[in-house]
């Protein structure tokens, strides 16, 4: 018996801690690409027309389409699209009220640390 509480509260602890990689991973994303905007939005207040190279290399790591010939205000509106799968929240999560085992897990966690 107490083998399967054990291995249902690692199984749990191990969910809750996915859970928690996936939203860091989702707001460092938002933060990532709103430098990415930051940016973007200097080069056109800025006049330029030629996008920095490292700046280059972080919209084609998210995936914004990018060519020479695409200008600023163009990747400002793409950044902007690429955000939105960030942004999107399950619906099922918005309002999720958590398990008995989650929250054991999440105390037990915390008793621990």
């Amino acid at each position: 018996m107490y083998e399967a509480i054990q291995t249902e509260t690692q199984r749990t602890t191990l969910r809750v801690i996915a859970t928690r990689a996936e939203e860091a991973k989702r707001k460092l994303s938002l933060y990532a690409l709103d430098r990415v905007l930051w940016a973007l939005e200097e080069m056109n207040l800025a006049e330029r027309t030629k996008v920095r190279a490292d700046i280059v290399v972080q919209l084609l790591a998210f995936g914004v389409p990018y060519t020479p010939d695409v200008k600023i205000p163009d990747l400002i509106e793409l950044v902007f699209t690429a955000q939105e799968q960030f942004m999107n929240v399950e619906p099922d999560e918005i309002n999720r009220v958590p398990t008995i085992e989650e929250l054991e897990a999440y105390f037990e966690q915390s008793r621990v640390a």
